[in-house]
C-alpha cells in the first residue's frame, strides 16, 4: 500500500555520515582529505592503540553502522557499550545493527536487557521490528502499542495503525486500526498521512463512502502525495455507485493541482476506464493528461504505459511501441508492458522481437506471482 510506518530502524541514516565524519574530525581521528577508506584504516588503527578507550571503539563501530556493514558494526559497539557502562546510544545503535545483521535472538536481548534499566517508547518500537522479523506479530503489535502509549507522538500512532492494516488478518487488527487512525486525526488535524492511512483502512474494511471522503481530505491537505489519489481510483473500481463521485473529485483535483502528475494521470485513467477506449469520448482530453503526467513526472512508468494502451486502442502502433518501450525503461519488472509490447511486435510482423518480450513476461509473471503483486495500474 502506499502508507508505511515510520520505525526507528527506518531512521538509520538520520544521522548522516556527513556528521559523523566532522564529529570524527573534532575529535581529531581523521581529516576532511581521507577518503572513506583511509577513515575505515584510521578508526582501526585508533581502536588498536586504544583497545579500553571508548571513544575510539565507538567510533569504529559507529562507522560501520553508517556503512550498514552490520556485523562489523555489532561488534565494535559489544565492546563501546560494555566500556561504556550501559550508553543508550550505543546500546540502541548495537540492537540496531544485531537486527539488521540478522541475529534476532541478540538484538531482543540487547533491548531487554536496556529495558530493565529504563523502559523507553524508543526501545519498544524497535523491540516491535525484532518481533516483526521474528514472525511473533501479534507480540510485535503490543509492542508498537506499549510506544505509542509511552510517546503518543503522529510517528508513533501512525506506525501501530499501519502495523495493524499490514496484519488485518488477525481477529479485530483492522477495527483496532481505523480506531487508532481515527484518534490520529482527531490529535493531529493536519497529517495528510493520518487521513491516508484511515482512507486505506476504511477502504480495506469495504466503507468506501468514508473512505472517499477521507482520502479527499488528504489530497487537499498534500496535494502532492499521489497515494490517496491511488485509493480513490480504486474505490471507483469496486463500488460503482462511487463513480460519479470518484470522477467529479478526480477531476476538480487535475483542475486545483495541474502541476500535479497524479492528479493528472489519475483523472486521465478515470475517463478512460469509464469508456474513453470504446467509445472514443474525450480521448484528445484523455491523451492530453497523460502526456501532460508524463512532463510532470519523468521517472513514473504508469502514463507511459497508459498513454500506450491509447495509442494501441486508435492503430497507432509506433507512437504505443514508444512509449510502452519507456515504461520498461523506467520499470524493467513491468511485465503488463512487456506482454503489450509482444503483442504489438506480433502484430507488425517483428517475431523475434515478440517472442523475446514474451520470454520475459513468463519470467516476470512467475516472479511477481511469487513474490506478490506490486503493479496496481490496468492491465
Amino acid at each position: 500500500m502506499g502508507p508505511a510506518g515510520a520505525g526507528e530502524s527506518r531512521g538509520v541514516h538520520r544521522s548522516t555520515k556527513a556528521a559523523l565524519q566532522l564529529l570524527l574530525v573534532l575529535s581529531g581521528t581523521v581529516t576532511l582529505a581521507q577518503s572513506a577508506s583511509q577513515q575505515e584504516l584510521a578508526l582501526q588503527a585508533a581502536a588498536q592503540r586504544e583497545p579500553i578507550d571508548v571513544r575510539s571503539i565507538a567510533a569504529l563501530g559507529e562507522y560501520y553502522f553508517h556503512e550498514q556493514k552490520w556485523a562489523a558494526s555489532a561488534r565494535w559497539l559489544t565492546s563501546a557499550y560494555a566500556l561504556s557502562n550501559g550508553d543508550t546510544k550505543l546500546g540502541h545503535d548495537l540492537a540496531l545493527s544485531w537486527m539488521q545483521a540478522g541475529a534476532l535472538d541478540k538484538a531482543k536481548a540487547q533491548i531487554d536487557t536496556m529495558q530493565e534499566k529504563g523502559e523507553s517508547a524508543k526501545l519498544h518500537a524497535l523491540m516491535a521490528e525484532v518481533d516483526d522479523r521474528s514472525g511473533a506479530y501479534q507480540e510485535a503489535a503490543r509492542e508498537y502499542h506499549r510506544a505509542a502509549e509511552m510517546e503518543p507522538t503522529e510517528p508513533r500512532i501512525f506506525d501501530l495503525a499501519t502495523y495493524l492494516v499490514q496484519h488485518k488478518q488477525y481477529v479485530g487488527a483492522l477495527d483496532d486500526a481505523i480506531k487508532f487512525y481515527r484518534y490520529g486525526v482527531q490529535q493531529f488535524p493536519q497529517s495528510a498521512q493520518m487521513r491516508v492511512g484511515l482512507g486505506v483502512a476504511l477502504y480495506a474494511a469495504n466503507e468506501y463512502d468514508e473512505a472517499v471522503r477521507v482520502l479527499c481530505e488528504a489530497v487537499d491537505l498534500d496535494p502532492k502525495d499521489p497515494r490517496p489519489l491511488q485509493f480513490l481510483g480504486r474505490a471507483s473500481r469496486v463500488s460503482p455507485e462511487l463513480a460519479h463521485e470518484v470522477d467529479a473529485r478526480l477531476k476538480e483535483f487535475a483542475d486545483r493541482y495541474p502541476e500535479n502528475a497524479a492528479a493528472n494521470y489519475f483523472y486521465a485513467l478515470s475517463l478512460w476506464e469509464r469508456g474513453g477506449g470504446t467509445q472514443g469520448r474525450g480521448q484528445d482530453v484523455i491523451e492530453r493528461l497523460l502526456r501532460r503526467a508524463e512532463e510532470l513526472d519523468s521517472k513514473w512508468y504508469e502514463p507511459h504505459y497508459q498513454l500506450g494502451v491509447v495509442y494501441e486502442s486508435e492503430q497507432r502502433y509506433a507512437d504505443a511501441v514508444r512509449e510502452l518501450k519507456q515504461a520498461v525503461t523506467i520499470d524493467p519488472e513491468f511485465f503488463p508492458a512487456h506482454y503489450r509490447l509482444a503483442v504489438l511486435y506480433k502484430r507488425t510482423g517483428e517475431k523475434t522481437r515478440a517472442a523475446a518480450e514474451g520470454e520475459t513476461v513468463r519470467r516476470l509473471k512467475a516472479k511477481e506471482n511469487e513474490n506478490g503483486s506490486r503493479h496496481e495500474v490496468t492491465e
